[in-house]
């Protein structure tokens, strides 16, 4: 690990730029802020940008290491929001869950929301089936 402290000392401008550019490339690809389209090219982007900041790092390996960190960090700094989020945030209310599900059903309004609705056959279907008997 002293030997990555050494390398993270000698970066050069031009390889911190391209780390930060990977860092915010590779959030964009990962987000679902954009379309599919913006974040392949974020993703190739950041492909692009991990490889040069890799190859400029003197060895390499430190360089590929570094991203892997980043990718990990992030990845862990996602997963704790999430966790802390479920944790904290705020709960459904009966009354609201009612309100959501009546609102979401289709079909009979004079059944309950909570209840299933009865399954009912395609109309070429219940054709054929009182021709059948």
């Amino acid at each position: 690990m002293n030997e990555l402290g050494d390398s993270l000392e000698r970066m050069s401008f031009m390889q911190l730029l391209l780390l930060f550019g990977f860092v915010i490339t590779y959030v964009v690809a990962v987000g679902g802020l954009f379309g599919i389209g913006t974040r392949l090219r974020a993703a190739a982007a950041a492909v692009l940008q991990a490889a040069a900041f890799a190859a400029l790092t003197d060895p390499w390996v430190h360089g590929a290491l570094l991203v892997v960190f980043v990718v990990a960090g992030l990845g862990l700094f996602v997963a704790l929001s999430w966790l802390l989020a479920r944790m904290l945030g705020p709960r459904a209310v009966p009354s609201q869950v009612a309100a959501d599900t009546a609102s979401d059903t289709v079909g009979d309004s004079s059944m309950p929301p909570t209840q299933p609705q009865p399954l009912r056959p395609a109309p070429k279907l219940a054709r054929r089936a009182r021709a059948t008997r």
